[in-house]
């Protein structure tokens, strides 16, 4: 009996391998029986598998970790984010609830906690991690009432203020290799150490060239910044489809314009294409700097160099004195008039009216002779209506526009009048077809026409579960034209496209849709920062007529650049 038992046993679990073994086995026939204890020992048997198969895994996850720099990110980002989401999802959905009895004030107040909790840690992990992490930190940041107050607050820092990650040398060292020389000595001089812009994917160095002695700005990317941004941008989209699914479809926008911008053979067609396209009818108002051909490659962009601070800096520098006045910091003042607009204690201003003071300001100013040049005040009204009206001519007319117009792109220029618009890397080209549609969406917007909305809207391409015409209309005013109160009806931007999946949901978007769309709202969102209020429909509307006007006495063309 002893021997035919021993035979089912493994061999770990003997008798004569262990005191230990010999006692559990004693113990399972003493109490269970012979073909129950073969059973006992067969199960532990497998548990031990079972373990061993668990430990075995964990340890190839780890190592595979170790290895692939893109599923380390990977396993960082949920290690973090998982537990914070789970922590929210439980408030809003089990213990503050908003129809459940800690509903209202006790619900925004555990909500604050929370927001005061995680927003350092998720400001770390950006900043540890960076890659798309900076870049979606900066799409968020251009809307006020998008995120927190909390958030927001080192979110806009990272518009213009993002750290540093080559070092100099290692700068010059990418350079070299790019443009495949041993050094830059030959090519380059007076290096200035400091880069003069730091972006999620890249840095900007100035210097002169040798050959001919003028000064350029020379635009490297991080190595391997492309593999990291991959690997970012399909962990956001994982959770995003689980926690915000009706953003997923934007995300995969996103992720294709995404796919152009790590190539800067293809940003410098984009400089060339916008010069050609912008500066014969725009260039007394803007620049775009010329690129260098010399000094471009995949992962090398050398371009003019252009003088002047960004726009940001510009407005906080003048708004100085009037802190000074208020015997507050500008950080103070800027910090007061954010929440002004946002409590609704201050309303913003149509850009049109603030345009129109400033030039009685200055005509004023002219005939009695005060004040000094130096204090005069931005045009802010004025920039955003032709920043508009720009986007409109390369969306409608032009068929190519940056998707990309956040506040850092932009410099105000020595002169104190032009503005410098730079960072082509994500441009979008339209096909006429699509062009044509989109000019109809925008007049029935302008014009206010629920019903011609809603039928455009699907003949884009928009594809909704029911097509409700109410929810069409709101949602679509929303992304290209305004955001009124008739329009969000009292909701922030979250919960507004939180209810229009509730109500309608979006199964899927025609290529370039959202991100004309992205354009709209972010010029509107960076004007309303300002106090600003802007119709993008109202400014784009003049180039729809005039691409439907056009598209009746010539034949079908392909985007011009």
């Amino acid at each position: 009996v002893r021997t035919s038992w021993e035979q089912g046993v493994p061999t770990v679990l003997r008798p004569d391998t262990t005191l230990q073994a010999w006692r559990s086995r004693w113990i399972a026939r003493r109490y269970f029986g012979e073909a129950v204890a073969k059973e006992k020992v067969a199960d532990g048997s497998r548990g031990l598998k079972r373990i061993r198969r668990w430990i075995l895994g964990v340890g190839g996850v780890l190592a595979v970790g170790c290895i692939d720099e893109g599923f380390r990110r990977c396993l960082e980002f949920w290690v973090v984010v998982f537990p914070l989401w789970c922590h929210y999802l439980w408030v809003d959905k089990v213990s503050h609830r908003k129809d459940g009895p800690k509903g209202g004030d006790e619900r925004d107040a555990e909500f604050s906690k929370l927001h005061s909790r995680y927003s350092p840690i998720i400001c770390r992990a950006t900043l540890y991690m960076r890659g798309f992490y900076l870049k979606a930190a900066q799409l968020v940041s251009t809307r006020d009432d998008f995120l927190p107050e909390v958030y927001l607050e080192w979110c806009r820092k990272l518009q213009d203020e993002v750290p540093m990650t080559l070092s100099s040398d290692e700068a010059k060292k990418v350079i070299a290799k790019e443009l495949k020389l041993e050094n830059l000595d030959g090519i380059l001089t007076d290096w200035v150490d400091e880069p003069i812009g730091t972006a999620s994917i890249g840095q900007v160095y100035k210097a002169r060239l040798k050959s001919s002695g003028e000064e350029v700005a020379i635009k490297v990317q991080v190595p391997n910044a492309e593999r990291m941004f991959r690997a970012d941008i399909t962990c956001l989209k994982m959770f995003t489809y689980m926690a915000i699914p009706w953003a997923f479809e934007q995300m995969k926008e996103i992720e294709k314009l995404f796919q152009t911008e790590f190539d800067y053979v293809k940003e410098f067609r984009n400089l060339e294409a916008m010069r050609a396209n912008l500066l014969p009818s725009w260039g007394h108002r803007i620049y775009i700097p010329r690129p260098i051909p010399e000094l471009s490659t995949r992962h090398v962009l050398g371009m003019e160099l252009l003088k002047g601070e960004k726009f940001i800096c510009a407005v906080r520098r003048r708004l100085k004195p009037l802190a000074d006045r208020e015997g507050k910091t500008v950080e103070e003042y800027e910090q007061e008039q954010v929440e002004a607009l946002r409590s609704g204690k201050k309303k913003a201003e149509e850009a049109s009216w603030l345009h129109w003071k400033m030039l009685m300001w200055r005509w004023y100013r002219r005939i009695f002779r005060f004040g000094s040049s130096e204090l005069e005040p931005i045009d802010v009204g004025g920039i955003f209506e032709m920043l508009m009206a720009i986007h409109g001519q390369q969306i409608l007319i032009d068929g190519c526009f940056n998707a990309d117009p956040h506040p850092g792109n932009i410099l105000l220029l020595e002169d104190g009048q032009t503005l410098g618009l730079i960072d082509f890397g994500q441009v979008m080209y339209l096909p006429q077809d699509f062009r044509l549609k989109l000019a109809r969406l925008i007049v029935a917007l302008a014009d206010r026409k629920p019903e011609e909305v809603a039928r455009y809207e699907s003949e884009i391409g928009v594809k909704r579960k029911y097509y409700k015409q109410d929810v069409q209309y709101r949602l679509c005013s929303f992304w290209l034209d305004r955001d009124d109160k008739d329009i969000t009806q009292g909701l922030n931007i979250f919960d507004l496209l939180v209810w229009g999946e509730s109500q309608d949901p979006v199964l899927s978007l025609p290529e370039g849709y959202y991100l004309a769309c992205r354009c709209s709202t972010t010029l509107r969102s960076t004007a309303l920062a300002f106090g600003v209020y802007i119709s993008s429909a109202a400014y784009w509307k003049p180039y729809a007529e005039e691409a439907l006007r056009h598209a009746k006495t010539r034949p079908p063309d392909s985007p011009r650049s």
